[in-house]
């Protein structure tokens, strides 16, 4: 009989932590965070997220995994996303399930890391994990918090003393057709999107200081980067 979705994540979570730690199957030198990390619930932690992404976009993103009761993303005390947030779900299958194909998939061009929420230490032991995955330099940058009503001609000024741009998308909510205040650049290559960086980080626009980030490349950046791969093979 086939193992269910919860018991694959379990299983595959025993190994990695045996492998990590040299205790044997029955959890020999497992600390407390690392049980509980792979103790099945219905209740999972998604990190690593822009902090531009609403609790929408995770519901819409993890309701292939199963029934969903509430989605809560984690704010700070001025209301703005920590970069976090909670999944409940109606059953521990689909709570595993959402582990099992979502952890690592990109959202907004980050790769989420998804666990079993931790009951003990609570948003404590999860921010712990949040610090563990900064973002990798690439080529394109995702730049956050810009204001929604901010124009072309604002847009354009932002990026004109920056060298090697190929390409910048202004993300737009699909059901309202306006922007959704964050965007992404691609650059010819990975210094000039670090050079970008330094210029733009906490630049303020439009009174808004900008939230500047690493993000997977996608559009040209990543076809110029395929391109590479495929003429040096």
């Amino acid at each position: 009989m086939a193992s269910s979705a919860t018991e694959k994540v379990q299983e595959s979570a025993s190994a990695a932590y045996s492998a990590v730690t040299g205790g044997g199957a029955g959890g020999a030198g497992f600390s407390d965070q690392q049980r509980e990390a792979q103790t099945p619930k219905a209740s999972i932690y998604v990190g690593n997220l822009y902090f531009d992404v609403k609790e929408r976009d995770l519901q819409q993103a993890f309701e292939k995994c199963g029934p969903i009761e509430s989605v809560r993303l984690i704010l700070d005390n001025r209301g703005l996303s920590k970069g976090f947030g909670y999944i409940n779900f109606t059953d521990n299958d689909s709570a595993a399930r959402a582990i099992r194909d979502m952890n690592q998939q990109p959202l907004e061009g980050r790769r989420l890391t998804v666990q079993y929420a931790a009951a003990r230490g609570g948003p404590s032991a999860d921010r712990n994990r949040l610090r563990n995955t900064a973002s990798e330099p690439s080529r394109t940058l995702f730049i956050g918090n810009m204001a929604f009503d901010m124009s072309d001609r604002e847009l354009n000024q932002l990026f004109r003393e920056i060298r090697n741009v190929i390409d910048v998308r202004v993300a737009i909510d699909r059901r309202t057709g306006q922007p959704r205040g964050f965007a992404h650049a691609d650059f010819t290559d990975m210094e000039s999107a670090k050079e970008a960086m330094a210029v733009l980080a906490g630049k303020e626009v439009c009174g808004r200081p900008l939230r500047v980030d690493y993000s997977q490349s996608t559009g040209r950046a990543a076809s110029m980067q395929a391109g590479s791969a495929q003429s040096g093979s």
